[in-house]
């Protein structure tokens, strides 16, 4: 033998294996494309929850200050009509004395009780079909 060929180290000469090749790129594709899908998925997640916490659930600045308008005029105590002597107090004083107030704006009215038969007149009759 040669002394060069003493030396050299040993090289496998065969072709690789085309089954293992293809197991090993299938497989790899499938996994790229699963951690893909993984990915866009959590990034739509977060991306609905960025767009829901700044623009859904914030209040529009027109909507906040005309509540607080709103609010404010309900506590307001003011002249509606002076002739008529009409004023407006604050919705949870005028709630407050309309539960304290012994003749509220809305009266009961009382249904009149049936007058007593006289003595010795005959009973009502009774309708037909009770017992």
């Amino acid at each position: 033998m040669d002394a060069h060929d003493e030396h050299a180290p040993h090289v496998e000469e065969a072709d690789p294996d085309a089954l293992s090749t293809l197991t090993v790129g299938i497989v790899g594709t499938l996994v790229l494309v699963m951690v893909v899908v993984l990915v866009q998925g959590m990034y739509g997640q977060v991306s609905r929850a960025e767009w829901e916490r700044k623009v859904v659930s914030q209040i529009p600045e027109e909507l906040r200050t005309l509540r607080a308008s709103q609010l404010e005029r309900l506590q307001q105590v003011r002249w509606v009509d002076r002739e008529r002597g009409l004023v407006t107090i604050p919705i949870d004083e005028a709630i407050a004395r309309l539960v304290a107030s012994a003749d509220p704006a809305a009266p009961v009215v009382a249904v009149p009780a049936a007058p007593a038969p006289a003595p010795g007149a005959a009973p009502a009759p009774k309708p037909k079909g009770r017992k």
